[in-house]
């Protein structure tokens, strides 16, 4: 099994007003549960994929993620 690769910090998430929160799936494709939830409790220099292994899934047990920037929901239209 290879490396994950490393992805953005928080700080970078974060910055001009990026997304919202994060999406967290599960690591085991079969489940395809996911979650969103806020970063606010970690610091600007943790990565996402740093607290990727902490996440166990609470539908089927497995421990381990994929985390992903959240950018809330998109908005069809144009604004005038």
């Amino acid at each position: 099994m290879g490396m994950r690769p490393q992805k953005v910090t928080l700080a970078e998430m974060r910055s001009g007003g990026g997304p919202i929160g994060i999406l967290i799936y599960c690591a085991d494709h079969k489940c395809s549960h996911c979650i969103t939830m806020s970063a606010d409790q970690w610091p600007d220099d943790l990565r996402l994929s740093d607290i990727e292994p902490r996440f166990v899934c609470k539908a089927c047990g497995k421990r381990g993620a994929d985390v992903r920037p959240h950018f809330g929901r998109g908005r069809m239209g144009t604004s005038v």
